[in-house]
């Protein structure tokens, strides 16, 4: 393949790189949605979210891995079998998809958080999982449509031997890069600014009296799933921009795209989908204690059932371990957002 202008060496390297961090992403990825769906006192609306989160990162990972894996081990077709495949599996398309998939769930995530504490009481201005349903089909259907120039317009290039887009404009690039830019970066970016700086406000720098040890356990809740959510977010925007830089330079430079700069971007992108559960298990004991057992355990699914019991009987004594308990209702009404 032309597509690497490295020795063989770099070559072996980067593939092993990909390699690594697709498995870590697919793994971590999937215990995530195993532990949300197997425990019942984890299914919030912020961790179903998570899951959604966890189904973007891992469309990313499988066709990241499509794109770059594969494709060294198999011989790709050519002409229109050649584009067909390059459209639904060997191109970026679905990695395009995933991305956005991404950025849509992190900014519905700071606004779950956002509203949970505005409006305790009011069901009807927060995110339930009954609204959830119809709030993660358009997030799919929404990173769909505004890729679907990308489904158009791949293509198999048999000199350079990769997926390429053949734009029907020589200015096609000019435009849709810097609109992907905004799309993907600064207006995610800027909700999330927004929405979380009214959060650490409130949280850190406007802090609260509390009068109980249930209340005090849940601000040091807030605080722990602020600073999980806002570091995944922040990852999230450092991993994407140099990716994004590049495809506006090259658009508008005429360089060749396929440098070492531009795999490394997507080295970081790969690195953005496999750290997230990480951060989980580092970050919330919840998700740390969960995982553990479902990796330590032979008889997963009964401990999980057991443990998932223990906890919703635990919950009924103490209310400070709910998402939605009296007194949590009581201190966040007693404290409403800035």
């Amino acid at each position: 393949m032309s597509l690497y202008k490295y020795s063989e060496a770099a070559q072996i390297g980067i593939t092993a790189a990909f390699c690594f961090l697709v498995i870590i992403d697919l793994v971590g990825n999937s215990l995530v949605c195993a532990v949300v769906l197997r425990n019942r006192i984890m299914r919030t609306p912020m961790n179903y979210l998570l899951v959604n989160l966890a189904a973007a990162d891992m469309t990313v990972a499988v066709f990241i891995a499509a794109r770059y894996i594969f494709t060294l081990i198999f011989p790709h077709p050519k002409g229109t079998a050649g584009d067909f495949v390059c459209k639904l599996i060997t191109g970026e398309p679905f990695v395009w998809v995933g991305a956005l998939a991404s950025a849509f769930s992190l900014v519905c995530i700071a606004l779950e958080r956002y509203l949970a504490i505005k409006f305790p009481y009011d069901e009807r201005q927060r995110i339930t999982t009954t609204k959830l349903k119809h709030i993660v089909v358009l997030v799919w259907v929404l990173a769909v449509l505004w890729n679907m120039p990308l489904f158009m317009y791949a293509r198999y290039d048999p000199i350079n031997e990769f997926c390429v887009f053949l734009w029907p404009t020589a200015n096609f690039s000019q435009i849709h890069s810097p609109l992907a830019g905004t799309v993907f970066v600064v207006l995610p970016i800027t909700i999330m600014i927004y929405l979380y700086s009214k959060l650490v406000y409130k949280l850190w720098f406007r802090p609260t009296t509390t009068s109980t040890m249930a209340q005090q356990n849940k601000v040091r809740y807030f605080k722990k799933t602020a600073r999980l959510v806002v570091t995944v977010s922040v990852i999230y925007s450092i991993c994407w921009i140099p990716n994004l830089v590049v495809y506006m330079y090259s658009s508008f430079s005429k360089q060749l795209l396929y440098s070492a700069v531009h795999t490394t971007s997507i080295v970081l992108v790969t690195l953005n989908s496999a750290i997230n559960p990480v951060l989980y298990s580092w970050q919330s004991d919840r998700f740390r204690k969960h995982m553990l057992t479902l990796l330590s355990s032979p008889c997963t699914r009964q401990c999980c059932r057991i443990s998932s019991a223990k906890q919703v009987t635990s919950t009924d004594k103490d209310s400070d371990k709910t998402s939605g308990g009296t007194e949590l209702n009581q201190f966040a009404s007693s404290v409403p957002m800035a």
